[in-house]
């Protein structure tokens, strides 16, 4: 069998050849620019940057310094014609003046100014408010002729937002179920879920969860808890909340169910090196347990102090060695000399057999505040009160803190419909917990007691899925 092809589809083929080799680049008109008319490399220099920062005293000032983005790296798309910033530049970076570093493949490079091509000089300091026009002047054979190549349109982008400001919405109409009120409360994170455990002002214990996705809050379903559960223990561990009732160990799941054959717990810590730290009261001990409940290893807690109720809690591995975890508990300093002006702080390394508590009323110790929290966020330690004035921040461990002067602060008037938190939290409880959710988004969440919420959000921890 003999396969002919036609003159007619060879012709077809030759003719959509030569379409493709001629227009590299423009895939919509059919116009031959010539072959050595590519930018090879794109860069900027030294740019003009505001700061805004706050004085130890709280004093705002502003002031501009140059900072150089030459390693910033730009993406040719020599398909597209087109030269950007993958990753933006901070927000007070000022693009109107850009002195930029170009290679082509002929030296003679312009650039469209007031409607007119320029040609570019290495001098020469550009307004990228707006994208710009780039030309290669370059020698086209065919039509035996200095020629433009297919232009090119730069944009440097810069964030419209501080990346490393928070942002804040909040929550109105989401009220717990069956109109509950928490006197008391502890909220944790799981799974794209916040469980609220609480206790009502007649001691009755409920909890509520509801889902969230991409910072937004969905309807609150009650479940019914034992009665006395400690709702300070309410701690997400193998993708479950664990909590303690009666001293014994329980989990949610379809249903609550006992996990293991633990007596005499009082209350869970957190989860260090996937193992629950649970107290024991009556002996004043901290044992760890397994997801299956049994007891491991057990450590003396610090004589004299308990962590039968509110606490914050984080633990992490060792900046010297992985295989030892570091945990850190924050409580309310009950002191009742005027001295005691500091919160309360311990620390355990897992592999001691004793706690240790850090020297209080010292002057860099976090000051002592009502219903006091501390969170991991953003890789870092923060610790706040039921005031809501300052985030505090430590770089040690818990030991010495220091206000945060920076964006990590909370809002402190009516701004962007959002208002001072107290407005919110009146003279009732509150809870905040941390979703760490990668692409989706990580968030700071505030639930007041009637299950309304606000959050916070770092701009650069936008959700980008």
């Amino acid at each position: 069998m003999k396969i002919r092809i036609l003159p007619s589809l060879v012709a077809g083929i030759m003719t959509a050849t030569f379409f493709l080799s001629s227009c590299l680049g423009n895939d919509y008109e059919e116009i031959e620019y010539p072959s050595t008319s590519s930018i090879t490399s794109f860069s900027i220099g030294t740019l003009h940057q505001t700061f805004y920062v706050k004085s130890s005293k709280g004093e705002d000032s502003v002031y501009t310094d140059t900072v150089s983005y030459a390693d910033v790296p730009f993406t040719i798309d020599q398909i597209n014609r087109k030269i950007y910033n993958k990753d933006s530049l901070p927000k007070d970076v000022d693009i109107t003046r850009v002195v930029a570093s170009i290679s082509a493949d002929y030296a003679a490079v312009y650039y469209v100014k007031n409607d007119k091509d320029t040609i570019w000089t290495t001098a020469d300091s550009l307004d990228f408010s707006k994208p710009v026009t780039f030309k290669v002047m370059t020698f086209n054979p065919t039509l035996n002729q200095f020629d433009f190549g297919a232009p090119y349109v730069v944009s440097v982008n810069v964030h419209k937002l501080n990346p490393d400001s928070l942002v804040w919405k909040h929550f109105e109409n989401n009220k717990f179920a069956n109109g509950t009120t928490y006197a008391r409360q502890k909220a944790v994170y799981t799974n794209e879920t916040l469980y609220v455990f609480g206790e009502t002002a007649d001691g009755s214990v409920k909890a509520n969860k509801t889902s969230v996705e991409r910072g937004n809050i969905s309807s609150w379903n009650e479940i019914t808890l034992p009665a006395g559960t400690n709702i300070y223990s309410a701690t997400a561990f193998n993708n479950n909340v664990y909590f303690v009732a009666n001293g014994e160990l329980y989990f949610l799941e379809n249903q609550i169910t006992k996990v293991g054959n633990s007596t005499g717990l009082t209350n869970l810590i957190t989860v260090s090196n996937g193992k629950l730290l649970a107290y024991k009261g009556n002996e004043n001990k901290v044992v760890t347990i397994d997801s299956e409940g049994n007891e491991l290893t057990e450590s003396n807690f610090v004589n004299g102090n308990d962590l039968k109720g509110r606490m914050s809690a984080i633990s992490m591995p060792s900046s010297h060695n992985k295989d030892l975890w570091r945990t850190i508990v924050m409580t309310n300093n009950i002191g009742t000399s005027e001295a005691d002006s500091t919160a309360t702080v311990f620390s355990y390394i897992s592999n001691d057999t004793e706690w240790v508590k850090y020297q209080p009323n010292n002057p860099t110790t976090c000051p002592n505040q009502g219903n006091i929290s501390m969170i991991t966020y953003d890789g870092k330690i923060y610790a706040f009160g039921e005031d809501f004035d300052y985030f505090y921040t430590s770089n040690d461990n818990g030991l010495n803190w220091n206000q945060e002067t920076g964006y990590m602060v909370f809002p402190s008037e009516n701004k962007n419909g959002i208002d001072k938190l107290t407005t919110y939290r009146g003279n009732g409880s509150y809870s905040a917990v941390v979703e760490e959710n990668g692409n989706k988004g990580s968030f700071i969440w505030f639930i007041w007691e009637d299950g309304s919420a606000t959050r916070a959000l770092l701009n650069r921890l936008t959700p980008k899925e």
